[in-house]
């Protein structure tokens, strides 16, 4: 059974139903328009929702939340803000390397014990937007990321990441422009195919609160060339984007998007006609979102 929201719940309630008045849709067509932008959501929950009977909770739900203020053309936020701060924040899955690899799981768990990562379990991905920008060459040049994580427990003050090179290298990419935090270690396995750092945050984070950090990847003389851009996240995030633009002088011949999770494997070809591609999924997680390309001879 479950208790009627009240307060900011109820606040929240009142401004879906307002908003949904205001426009004149119906919820029936509001949940198809969900179902097309990548938000699965039954009927049965935005009626809860509408009437305060239950808020929204949950990485998914806090997605569906983000795409209704999209279809009714609000502010983001303009719902999401009105939530009740949920007295327990739910169980967080315990992390899980999202490589299929031997090598690459055996190589990141020993990377993290030297970087003396602190552990990930309390940490919950919000949103995470990475943006490729690929050279005339047609090789990756920069990357930028930018991550919302929250604190499930205790706190939270510090972040690894992995990097994965194409082929074996001495050259570890580069990660610079932190906003929001510092690279505070890195290290490159002595097996030449993995690298990663820890960025510790301005600001730890205690339980229930958020933190946004971005930062910069870029690649030095010497790092084999790459023609691919993936997010790999070891537990299910509200949001995950990969957006890829190309030089216009190096338009690829083909592109494919790739999805890698344990029970699944699937690829599917994209038009880079507008120089760019991007491939965004919510509720994501463990595993791999890709965008791979190439130059026919």
């Amino acid at each position: 059974m479950t208790e009627r929201i009240e307060d900011q719940g109820g606040a929240f309630a009142a401004a879906l139903r307002a908003a949904i008045s205001e426009r004149g849709i119906t919820l029936a067509r509001l949940r198809s328009q969900l179902i097309d932008d990548g938000n699965p959501v039954s009927m049965a929950t935005l009626s809860y929702w509408r009437s305060g009977d239950r808020q929204p909770e949950g990485a998914q739900s806090l997605s569906v939340v983000d795409g209704i203020e999209d279809r009714l053309g609000l502010d983001r936020g303009h719902l999401g803000a009105l939530l009740r701060a949920p007295t327990r924040l739910g169980p967080v899955a315990p992390p899980r390397l999202p490589f299929d690899e031997e090598r690459e799981q055996r190589e990141t768990e020993e990377t993290l014990r030297e970087l003396r990562a602190a552990p990930q379990d309390a940490l919950r991905d919000l949103s995470t937007q990475v943006t490729v920008l690929v050279g005339a060459a047609g090789s990756v040049e920069k990357v930028i990321m930018r991550c919302l994580v929250q604190s499930t427990k205790g706190t939270i003050s510090e972040v690894p990441l992995i990097d994965v090179a194409p082929v074996e290298t001495d050259v570890m990419s580069v990660i610079s422009e932190v906003v929001g935090g510092r690279v505070d270690r890195e290290y490159l396995h002595p097996g030449r195919l993995l690298s990663g750092v820890v960025i510790a945050l301005d600001e730890p984070i205690e339980t229930g609160a958020t933190t946004l950090f971005e930062f910069t990847e870029t690649f030095p003389a010497g790092y084999p060339p790459r023609q691919s851009a993936w997010h790999a996240t070891s537990r299910p995030a509200r949001e995950s984007l990969v957006w890829v633009r190309f030089h216009p002088e190096a338009l690829p011949s083909w592109c494919e998007e790739y999805i890698e999770t344990d029970d699944e494997y699937s690829s599917s070809m994209r038009s880079v006609h507008s120089g760019s591609v991007h491939l965004v999924r919510h509720g994501f997680g463990p595993g791999v979102l890709g965008i791979r390309w190439g130059y026919d001879e």
